[in-house]
């Protein structure tokens, strides 16, 4: 017989890493969003204090952490040289496709699917975008919320920024 593996769910950017001082390359105006100038002042972000905490409990508890960001592929390095710059202990770091410019959500969606196909059970996660939040509850994944999402109806992915239509 197999053991589970237990695992969770860590975000990048607004939940591991503080972006909150230059969110501004990508909201200031939608039509000049800069993901190259965001990503690389990225790399002098500090972490979120409480989302470190949340990583170490889940550790001492024996579950992988997987960093799944919805980073494209070409920000790999930078991403790394991040996470070994303030010592953030994970096991998996898993991102987008250099070409997918869909929804966060639909790529994590995928993403999940790789997990949960790699054997493991994803017992929580830890997210500030609503969409992405939303899908980890559809699949029954307790999440944590990371406040500082700059408004409830806009979705930031990395080919896109729109005002999500609500009815």
């Amino acid at each position: 017989m197999t053991a589970i593996k237990e695992a969770v769910i860590v975000d990048v950017d607004g939940t591991l890493c503080d972006v909150s001082g230059i969110r501004h390359y990508l909201l200031d105006d939608p039509k000049r969003r800069n993901f190259e100038k965001f990503h690389k002042a990225s790399a002098l972000c500090p972490p979120i204090p409480d989302t470190l905490t949340w990583v170490h409990e889940h550790l001492a508890a024996g579950r992988a952490v997987f960093v799944v960001t919805a980073r494209k592929r070409r920000w790999e390095y930078l991403t790394m040289q991040w996470l070994r710059k303030w010592e953030i202990p994970h096991d998996v770091l898993l991102m987008r496709a250099d070409a997918d410019d869909r929804r966060n959500d639909l790529v994590k969606a995928d993403i999940l699917a790789r997990i949960r196909a790699a054997g493991f059970t994803v017992t929580a996660a830890i997210d500030d975008n609503p969409g992405v939040i939303a899908l980890w509850e559809a699949e029954g994944i307790p999440v944590t919320v990371v406040p500082g999402w700059p408004e409830p109806n806009t979705e930031i992915n990395a080919g896109t920024a729109a005002k999500k239509e609500t009815a």
